[in-house]
C-alpha cells in the first residue's frame, strides 16, 4: 500500500513591513524631558531624531504652501480671463477628489481659499516670500479674521517671530492686545520724531506733546 505523501506546507517567512518615517518618528517622546529613567542615557540620540522629525513637518508644511499658492494663482487667473466659473472649480474638485480620494483639502471651499490666499498677497513680495514659513492653519486664520493687508502683514511676521501655535495666534488675533501695543509705541516713536525735527509743532499742538515724565524736555529733546 503507497502511503499517500502530505504536502509539507512551504515554509514561508512572514512578510517583513518596514515602517514609514512617519512611524518610527511618531515613537519618539514628543518632549524629551518626559524621557524614562532608562531612555535618559539616549537623549542625545532622541534629540537627533525628534529634530529630523520637526524639519520634516516643516518641510511637508512648506510644500503644501507652495501648492496651495500655486493652485491658487491657476484658479485665479482662470476666473480672471473668463475661462472658468464656479462650476469649473466644483468639476475641478470633484476631480481631484476622484483621483486623490484620500486626500480631503481640495473642496470647493478650499479651492476658493487657495485663490483667495494668492490673491491677498501676490501684490506684496516681501509677505510673499515669507507664506512658506507657516502652515496653512495659520493662514487660514490670518485670512478670515484680519481683513486690512497691514494688519495681515503684522501677524505673519509677529507669528513667524514668536513662533505661535494656531491656538496662540488665534488667541493674539482676537484679544488685539499685542497689535495695540505696536501701535500705540509707533504713534509715540512718530510723535517722537515729530517734536525732535520740528519744535514749533509742540507750541501749536500742545495736547499732542510728550508728557511730563516721559523722557523729554520742554525743546523736544531726550533727556
Amino acid at each position: 500500500m503507497i502511503k499517500q505523501l502530505r504536502k509539507k506546507p512551504s515554509k514561508t517567512s512572514p512578510k517583513k513591513v518596514t515602517p514609514t518615517p512617519k512611524e518610527i518618528v511618531s515613537a519618539v517622546p514628543r518632549q524629551l524631558n518626559d524621557l524614562d529613567t532608562d531612555d535618559a542615557k539616549f537623549a542625545e540620540v532622541l534629540a537627533l531624531v525628534e529634530t529630523a522629525r520637526n524639519r520634516a513637518y516643516q518641510a511637508i508644511n512648506s510644500e503644501l504652501v507652495t501648492l496651495y499658492w500655486q493652485l491658487g494663482e491657476h484658479i485665479s487667473q482662470k476666473i480672471q480671463n473668463a475661462e472658468w466659473g464656479d462650476g469649473v472649480v466644483v468639476e475641478l474638485a470633484a476631480a481631484l477628489a476622484r483621483r486623490y480620494s484620500g486626500l480631503r483639502g481640495f473642496t470647493r471651499p478650499n479651492l476658493f481659499r487657495m485663490r483667495q490666499f494668492y490673491e491677498a498677497y501676490r501684490g506684496n513680495k516681501k509677505v510673499s516670500a515669507l507664506l512658506r514659513q507657516l502652515p496653512w492653519t495659520h493662514h487660514m486664520l490670518i485670512l478670515g479674521q484680519a481683513k486690512r493687508p497691514e494688519t495681515r502683514e503684522f501677524y505673519i511676521l509677529a507669528a513667524i517671530r514668536e513662533r505661535w501655535t494656531s491656538r496662540e495666534l488665534e488667541r493674539q488675533i482676537q484679544s488685539g492686545a499685542i497689535l495695540r501695543s505696536v501701535k500705540a509705541r509707533t504713534m509715540t516713536d512718530q510723535r517722537r520724531e515729530c517734536y525732535r525735527s520740528r519744535p514749533h509743532v509742540a507750541r501749536m499742538l500742545p495736547d499732542l506733546a510728550p508728557k511730563q515724565g516721559s523722557g523729554w524736555n520742554e525743546v523736544g529733546s531726550l533727556k
